[in-house]
C-alpha cells in the first residue's frame, strides 16, 4: 500500500494544522438560498488526520465537503487536527476553542455526553439514519453517529497459520501460540482507539457470552504483539512479518479498490456465529460554540445523501445513512448484516466506569 493512502484514523498524534483548509480541485457547486449570515463566522472543527483524507482524490473530496458549505453558507470553516485523543482534548481545553468535533469513538462519544461540553440537538434528517448505531454509543443526542465499521482480523493470505483456521478464528485460538506469534494488536493503554475496541470487545464476548473472567484470554494468549498506533501495527503486517492484524472490516474493499495486495478479514467466531465490535464515530457540538445553528447546519449536511454516499470510498466506513448504497468494491468486505456486535453484551456506563481499571489490569498481565 503506498505511503499517501495509508490511514490514520485509529492514531490521533499527528500534526496540527491550524488556517483555513485551502483545497485544489473541481468543485460542483448548487444552488441554495442566500442564507448568510453577515460577517462570515468562522467554524472551528476538531477531527482526526484522516478526515476524509483516504480516497483517491482527497482535495476534491474535501473541497466538495468545505467549500460548497462555505459558500451556501458564507461562512469560513477551519480544520484543526487532534494532537491527541479527540476527546482528552476536548477536556484539555475545557470544551473550548472550536465548535464541532468530528471522530469520537463509542466510548469517547458516551463520556462526551456526560461531560457538560457538549451541546444537545436534533439532525433533521434522523429518519434515515441507522438506529442500532445510537445504542452503541449510548449518547443522547449529544453525539451523533455518522459512519461505522466492524472490527476485524485482516490476515495475509500466505503465512505458518493455515487460512482455513483464520476464517474460522475464535479467541480461544489465541492459546496455541503459533496463532498468537502471528497476531499483530494495538496497545489498549495508548491512544489507539483500535486498541481500546478490541479489549472492551474481548471482554464483553467473555463476560457477556462465555460468562468467565475476561483476563484467562490474557494469561492463555501469549505472543500476540503489542504496537503503539495503527501505522505500526500495519507496516509489520503489510510488510509479512506477521500474518495477522486486528483493524477494520472494509480493509479488503480498500486494497481491492487501490489494486494493492489481496488481503481477507474475518469476525471471531463462536458456536457457528460471527462476532465483532462495532466501531462507531461521531460528530458533537460543543456548547461554547457561539453559532450553534451553523454547526446544526454543517451536521445535517455531513449526514445528508450527498456526503453520506462519500463515505465507503473515502472514509473506508459504513455510512450511518441508510439511504446510500455502497460500491461493489464491498463485496471483498463480509457482510455487516452476518455479523453479531459485542456492543450488545456490554453496556457502556460499565465501560466508562471500568476503562481505567482494565486497562491497568491488561498492562500488568502483558508484562
Amino acid at each position: 500500500m503506498s505511503e499517501k493512502l495509508i490511514r490514520k484514523k485509529t492514531n490521533y498524534a499527528v500534526y496540527v494544522v491550524i488556517g483555513i483548509v485551502i483545497l485544489a480541485g473541481t468543485i460542483v457547486y448548487f444552488t441554495y438560498p442566500d442564507i448568510a449570515p453577515s460577517g462570515e463566522p468562522v467554524i472551528k472543527i476538531l477531527t482526526y488526520g484522516s478526515f476524509f483524507d483516504s480516497g483517491a482524490n482527497p482535495n476534491e473530496t474535501m473541497g466538495y465537503l468545505l467549500n460548497n458549505f462555505e459558500n451556501w453558507y458564507h461562512v469560513k470553516i477551519k480544520l484543526y487536527y487532534a494532537t491527541s485523543d479527540l476527546y482528552s482534548q476536548v477536556v484539555e481545553t475545557k470544551g473550548s476553542g472550536y465548535d464541532i468535533v468530528i471522530g469520537l469513538n463509542n466510548l469517547d462519544s458516551y463520556l462526551a455526553s456526560k461531560s457538560g461540553y457538549f451541546y444537545r440537538f436534533n439532525v433533521s434528517n434522523a429518519s434515515s439514519l441507522n438506529r442500532t448505531l445510537y445504542s452503541f454509543v449510548q449518547s443522547g443526542g449529544y453525539v451523533i453517529p455518522y459512519e461505522y465499521s466492524p472490527l476485524t482480523t485482516d490476515y495475509n493470505l500466505s503465512g505458518p497459520v493455515n487460512i482455513s483456521v483464520i476464517r474460522n478464528l475464535t479467541y480461544s485460538d489465541f492459546y496455541n501460540s503459533t496463532i498468537a506469534n502471528q497476531y499483530i494488536l494495538e496497545n489498549p493503554g495508548t491512544q489507539s482507539i483500535n486498541g481500546e475496541d478490541f479489549l472492551i470487545g474481548q471482554i464483553a464476548f467473555y463476560e457477556g457470552i462465555l460468562h468467565e473472567n475476561w483476563t484467562s484470554f490474557w494469561n492463555l494468549s501469549k505472543g500476540i504483539q503489542i504496537t503503539s498506533d495503527w501505522d505500526s501495527g500495519f507496516t509489520l503486517f503489510e510488510n509479512g512479518e506477521r500474518q495477522m492484524f486486528f483493524s477494520y472490516a472494509t480493509d479488503p474493499a480498500y486494497n481491492s479498490y487501490f489494486n494493492e495486495s489481496q488481503i481477507g478479514t474475518t469476525p471471531f467466531h463462536y458456536d457457528g456465529k460471527s462476532y465483532a465490535w462495532m466501531q462507531v464515530l461521531g460528530v458533537g457540538i460543543l456548547n461554547s460554540s457561539k453559532y450553534h445553528s451553523l454547526d446544526e447546519d454543517f451536521v445535517n449536511w455531513l449526514l445528508g445523501n450527498d456526503v453520506q454516499k462519500l463515505i465507503p470510498l473515502n472514509e473506508w466506513m459504513y455510512p450511518a445513512n441508510m439511504n446510500i448504497a455502497l460500491p461493489s468494491v464491498y463485496s471483498a468486505s463480509p457482510s455487516v448484516s452476518s455479523i453479531i456486535p459485542l456492543n450488545s453484551y456490554i453496556n457502556m456506563t460499565v465501560a466508562a466506569n471500568n476503562i481505567g481499571k482494565w486497562t491497568l489490569e491488561w498492562s500488568s498481565i502483558e508484562g
